[in-house]
């Protein structure tokens, strides 16, 4: 399942990991494909990502990064856009706190949703 998800650009859901998974372990179940993202999530190895409703998403990036979510037919790109270091370290200190990670998600439409318009 790790090797799924980490080489995915796609953001796959677990029932696209599955099908991909069953490529290659052709009696694997889909149950036994969520508990293993569940716990490569937990881990750390991977990221579940949830854009506005939709379903859960897994990322195989765990470095932080943004993303753009198309709200028109559900493409999910990474960015790699990230917030200087000083910005988050004077916001940090400014509010008195510690940040330990951010989540920053864009929503709009691709370019292939504008050309549909």
């Amino acid at each position: 399942m790790f090797e799924i998800v980490e080489h995915a650009r796609t953001h796959p859901t677990a029932e696209e990991v599955y099908q991909l998974a069953r490529k290659k372990i052709h009696n694997v179940s889909l149950a036994t494909v969520y508990r293993n993202l569940h716990l490569l999530a937990e881990e750390g190895k991977i990221r579940e990502v949830q854009f506005q409703g939709d379903v859960i998403r897994y990322d195989g990036m765990i470095a932080p990064h943004e993303h753009f979510y198309c709200s028109g037919c559900g493409h999910v790109e990474d960015l790699n856009s990230k917030l200087p270091a000083d910005a988050l370290s004077s916001l940090a200190k400014k509010m008195e706190v510690t940040i330990e990670r951010y989540a920053l998600d864009y929503y709009g439409l691709c370019k292939k949703c504008i050309r549909k318009r």
